[in-house]
């Protein structure tokens, strides 16, 4: 399901008003004032932000990859809020595979924006947390073992950021994870730290894997596996950071990602 919502922030602005102050001159006992006033009146739009979440269409190759198929268009998400959202299935899997799968989040609205990406992770009937999870028995999954290619090629730091623990983060971006292993499913939070002007665009990542090595007992874990992506945008004016401006407009969707009060 590829997904698409926009918002715009609205910030109050106060009309100036500029008042010269009132001279007098005292002339054959004739009191004259010399005053003047100027305002200036401000006209103010609403601001013009709309993000596109597409990604390729895909094609089998000779080895039952899935490769993007260049004779077709992208596709186009449909908006969170949307009735008949959009799914993809790509239909069973197999060991060794990699799956074609670029979501990409485009700005063609007139304003900079701030932009993010949702990776959810849900795996239905199995438990994709014994495949990729870490030997310390963390909630979280590798998730760079389960999809790859663009921001996920770049090196990253490890470490609190915003006030969330174990954040993979660089100046281009930063990615939180909210593990909830008892259901299955695992969200990622790519918080772009650059804001995209118009017609600039940012792709979350390109391929999704599955191991080389896994077996039947491994294939199981596959089960109606799921993954979502949604992208979400927000004017970059009145906004000092992506997280500032994802946590603030939309409070309900990042909400695992708020920053702990600090002691």
């Amino acid at each position: 399901m590829k997904s698409l919502l926009t918002t715009v922030k609205f910030k109050t602005v106060a009309l100036l008003i500029i008042l010269a102050a009132a001279v007098s001159l005292a002339t054959s006992s004739t009191l004259a004032f010399f005053t003047d006033s100027r305002e200036s009146t401000g006209v103010f739009t609403a601001g013009n932000v709309y993000i596109e979440l597409t990604e390729a269409a895909v094609v089998a190759d000779a080895r039952g990859n899935l490769v993007e198929d260049t004779t077709a268009g992208r596709i186009v998400g449909t908006e969170i809020s949307g009735a008949n959202p959009t799914v993809h299935n790509y239909g069973y899997v197999f060991p060794g595979q990699r799956i074609h799968k670029d979501p990409t989040i485009k700005n063609v609205g007139n304003d900079t924006a701030w932009v993010a990406a949702k990776v959810i992770i849900e795996d239905g009937g199995g438990d994709v947390h014994k495949l990729y999870g870490y030997s310390n028995d963390y909630d979280d999954i590798d998730i760079e073992r389960l999809i790859g290619g663009a921001l996920l090629d770049e090196d990253v730091h490890v470490g609190t950021w915003n006030g969330n623990d174990y954040v993979c983060y660089n100046d281009n971006y930063a990615m939180v994870q909210i593990a909830n292993r008892a259901d299955g499913k695992y969200e990622f939070f790519f918080f772009i730290e650059r804001p995209l002007a118009k017609g600039e665009t940012v792709e979350i990542f390109d391929t999704f894997y599955v191991d080389s090595d896994f077996g039947n007992t491994e294939m199981q874990e596959f089960r109606e596996l799921k993954v979502t992506v949604q992208a979400f945008g927000v004017q970059q004016f009145g906004f000092l950071s992506c997280y500032e401006a994802m946590t603030t407009a939309f409070s309900s969707n990042f909400a695992g990602c708020a920053a702990l009060p600090q002691q």
